[in-house]
């Protein structure tokens, strides 16, 4: 049914695009290579990712505008020997058409490379006056925060994804009418791979120089949600906020629901130093050993599973270091597991189409042993990252 239905939305693209000049249709993209090392317990690990992705825009008429995005890449490495299944789990398209393409030359997972094609953009765009309306696998993206989004039900990403700009899109219906210069209402549904639907209805206005949004809504047919946040500046100084509560609808009268808050603040200092802090509660986090916070931080990130712990606290230095390069520190707190994160960061700017990037993530905490007791842990991964873009 999924990719029937895809080809409902492919097969336009296809005519439009031969039909309408270059000035009515645009084709970009880029070429990346990323070479990954990790360290885990006990294992050293690499992989590398050669990346391609294509966006096609056309453009037919004044009300009328759409987009194909396609992301390609060939993973190799013996990551892919050392995990029984490695393909497989690149397969998991979380939408509801099935858009995601993968082979391992049907050598199985020792074959020691993947191919994997995904269609993460393909929507089509009605636009009338204040009016859009929006179908397809697209991005609704409700968060005001930098870090971690309460407020995102449709397509939450993880902070530590760092192949992935464009983040994961959603197949979903979008009705956007703007009121005013800063305030808009919109309606969205998304249905997913599970044939789950979630639903809401957004509200944004200015107030006292801060974009304020209210929303609300059904998220998975499993919780009732609400949610506000905001945005603006005291003084120079940026405050962002995002506040979500769920409540289980086959138990709403015997739970009192789940709570989740983020809020951080970002400064500019005078010679261009970025200072940006961010906090965030969530009371779905999980209790989880080493092995399982393995499989949680290279998962699909949904908004129930933000972050490892109940608490955790965010903060970044950012400064160019000179026109062309770019440095960066970041480090979160979790308490609960007296956890840090540290994650330096270089970027080099080669010219306007080419990129070079250096990211080492650490993390150390103390886990809890099947056997009993707790023992530190730490793990690290690193990557290099070419990127050209056309």
């Amino acid at each position: 049914m999924g990719k029937r239905i895809f080809l409902l939305f492919y097969l336009p693209f296809l005519w439009l695009s031969g039909m309408y000049s270059q000035e009515k249709v645009s084709l970009n993209g880029y070429i990346s290579d990323m070479q990954t090392v990790y360290r885990v317990p006990d294992l050293w690990l690499w992989e590398n990712s050669l990346h391609n992705r294509l966006n096609l825009q056309v453009y037919p008429f004044d009300w009328l505008s759409g987009t194909l995005q396609v992301r390609n890449r060939v993973i190799t490495g013996n990551t892919i020997r050392k995990f029984p299944g490695y393909a497989d789990g690149l397969d998991g398209d979380q939408g509801w058409m099935d858009l995601t393409f993968v082979t391992d030359g049907n050598l199985g997972d020792s074959a020691g490379y993947v191919l994997t094609s995904a269609v993460d953009r393909i929507w089509l765009q009605f636009s009338f006056g204040n009016l859009e309306v929006k179908a397809g696998r697209q991005r609704i993206n409700w968060g005001q925060t930098l870090v971690w989004n309460p407020n995102d039900i449709f397509n939450n990403y993880s902070y530590f994804e760092v192949d992935y700009p464009e983040r994961p899109g959603s197949d979903a219906l979008r009705i956007q009418y703007y009121t005013g210069n800063a305030s808009a209402i919109e309606l969205a549904a998304k249905i997913d791979s599970a044939n789950r639907i979630t639903a809401a209805g957004y509200f944004r206005f200015n107030m006292y120089g801060f974009d304020v949004q209210i929303l609300g809504g059904l998220y998975q047919e499993e919780d009732l949600f609400l949610g506000t946040g905001w945005s603006g500046n005291l003084g120079s100084t940026a405050f962002r906020g995002e506040m979500s509560y769920f409540r289980d609808l086959d138990n709403f009268k015997d739970t009192t629901g789940y709570f989740m808050a983020s809020a951080g603040f970002d400064y500019t200092f005078s010679n261009s130093l970025w200072l940006q802090v961010e906090g965030l509660y969530s009371a779905f986090a999980k209790d989880l050993d080493v092995y399982s916070f393995l499989q949680f931080y290279a998962g699909n990130l949904d908004v129930k599973n933000l972050s490892f712990t109940e608490w955790s606290f965010f903060a970044n230095l950012s400064y160019p270091l000179t026109p062309l390069i770019n440095g960066g520190f970041a480090v979160i707190y979790y308490p609960q597991w007296k956890g840090i994160y540290l994650g330096p960061s270089f970027d080099l700017s080669l010219n306007s189409n080419f990129d070079l990037s250096l990211i080492v993530q650490h993390f150390t905490a103390e886990f809890d042993n099947p056997s009993g007791g707790s023992s530190r842990e730490n793990n690290t991964f690193g990557f290099l990252k070419f990127k050209w873009s056309f």
